[in-house]
């Protein structure tokens, strides 16, 4: 089974070392992206199972990555986890309402990252199986289905 893939973006290219040792160690694929900008353009070369997003970032920042990606169908279901230094109520309901799913205050506790990145990331994975298995159900239907085992279909996740 493949690892969950997590892009990591921040500016502060220790807080990205720090957040990729946390999850390498708990048994995830990461990349890292150093503005909202790279995020984009990150993400349209290949879509992550979650994202932890920095709010404060040069060029777009994480509210506005936030929101371009709930945006656009093709990356709306991608789980964020916006993080924050500014923890206060407004700040939280700005980054929900950009679209992030969930946020972090910094200093990031490495458990509370590993465990809201793995409920996202599950998420994320049970979504994709559903569409997966909804288009090969349709192809059944129309009878453009032939070939292909129910464990072919199994092995995909």
């Amino acid at each position: 089974m493949r690892k969950p893939y997590v892009l990591l973006v921040d500016d502060n290219k220790i807080t990205t070392k720090l957040l990729h040792r946390y999850l390498d160690a708990n048994g995830y694929e990461t990349s890292e992206a150093y503005d909202g900008q790279e995020c984009l353009e990150r993400v349209a070369e290949r879509h992550p199972d979650a994202i932890v997003l920095d709010v404060m970032m040069p060029r777009l920042d994480g509210y506005q990555t936030a929101a371009k990606l709930k945006e656009d169908p093709a990356t709306a279901k991608i789980p964020i986890v916006i993080v924050t230094a500014l923890n206060d109520v407004k700040n939280q309901l700005k980054a929900i309402e950009a679209g992030s799913d969930d946020f972090l205050n910094k200093p990031i506790e490495e458990k509370l990252l590993v465990a809201k990145v793995k409920l996202l990331s599950n998420l994320k994975l049970a979504l994709d199986k559903c569409d997966y298995m909804e288009q090969h159900l349709e192809k059944a239907l129309k009878g453009e289905l032939t070939g292909t085992t129910i464990e072919e279909i199994r092995e995909k996740f």
